[in-house]
């Protein structure tokens, strides 16, 4: 008569087992998932100070929107450092020579730009994009095309006009290799002009030449537009976006002159090649978190910069897309075969 008991009394026992057990699993698969929903418990990363490498001197606009997007960049990675060493020269290819062999652990970043894959096509470089990590795209700023207020040109139509009659009489400054040439060469392809492009290897270097009149042409950004028309020292005759800026309302774009050009230094983040994924995904999202931050937007925007964010995958599509149509207008211009 005590066999039915048992039999329950063992029923119960095991179910109890197995209802324990089931709730372990559960939590932990639930751990699980928070630890990777979150990133930072599950890799344990960072937990010390990041070098970003900046392939520019300091002071020039790249420096200065890295610097201010790592303050916003800390926060989100729950307060981490970001050293930040700046490693000029080589169109940007040096820094990025010495990015691409440290080591692959999540502490050394790049902050890269178009001149990485346009150093490759011209020559300069054994290296591209794809032999980093892309990380993720985050701004994208059009270049505004200006000359000293010395010289007669009003618009781009007027310097297209002068060239067609007299080519390379007009001299544009540029860092060769970076995207401060495409900028010409693509106004080249687009007008069938021809300009003499002189090699200046920083934004602050084209400036100071620009002001004194040692060069006709050449880039500047919207913060500096702005300095240099209240000075009466800079005019500008376009920009190369695909619509107006509206912190520059009054300057119209190269296409609207007839150029069929659009042209941008679209900056984004690369780790060394062979960073783990996990550590590649949890900078991508962050990098996505401060895109999001309208504080960082309206920063930006006051700087001239759009803010593009691509995560990783997205960003490395885009690259290839970007590499490709930089590689079929260098080869039309006769800079590579």
């Amino acid at each position: 008569m005590f066999k039915k008991p048992l039999f329950l009394l063992s029923t119960l026992l095991l179910s109890t087992l197995v209802a324990c057990g089931s709730s372990d699993t559960q939590g932990g698969a639930a751990e699980g998932q928070a630890d990777n929903a979150g990133g930072e418990t599950a890799i344990d990363y960072p937990t010390k100070t990041i070098n970003m490498i900046v392939p520019w001197g300091a002071g020039g606009d790249t420096d200065v929107i890295y610097r201010v997007t790592n303050e916003y960049l800390s926060e989100e990675l729950d307060g981490v450092n970001f050293v930040v060493t700046n490693i000029g020269g080589g169109g940007g290819s040096i820094g990025a020579q010495e990015a691409l062999n440290e080591d692959a652990d999540g502490y050394t970043i790049l902050a890269g730009h178009d001149s990485i894959g346009l150093s490759e096509l011209m020559g300069n470089t054994s290296f591209s994009y794809f032999d980093f990590e892309p990380v993720a795209l985050l701004t994208s700023a059009s270049q505004i095309i200006a000359t000293s207020v010395q010289n007669d040109w009003d618009s781009m139509e007027d310097v297209v006009a002068e060239l067609e009659e007299n080519p390379g009489s007009i001299s544009f400054g540029a860092a060769f290799g970076s995207t401060s040439h495409t900028l010409p060469l693509g106004i080249e392809d687009a007008a069938d002009v021809k300009f003499n492009i002189v090699n200046y290897e920083g934004t602050s270097q084209r400036t100071t030449a620009l002001l004194g009149n040692h060069v006709h042409l050449g880039a500047t950004t919207v913060p500096a537009a702005q300095e240099y028309i209240k000075a009466d020292q800079l005019k500008l005759l376009g920009i190369s976006s695909a619509e107006r800026n509206p912190a520059l309302p009054e300057v119209p774009t190269l296409i609207e002159q007839g150029i069929d050009a659009v042209n941008a230094t679209n900056r984004g983040y690369f780790f060394p090649k062979g960073t783990p994924q996990e550590i590649v995904e949890l900078m991508s999202d962050a990098i996505g978190r401060v895109a999001e931050n309208p504080e960082f937007i309206a920063q930006m925007e006051e700087m001239g910069v759009e803010v593009v964010y691509k995560p990783h995958d997205e960003y490395s599509e885009w690259l290839e897309t970007s590499n490709d149509y930089l590689a079929e207008m260098l080869e039309r211009q006769g800079i590579v075969e």
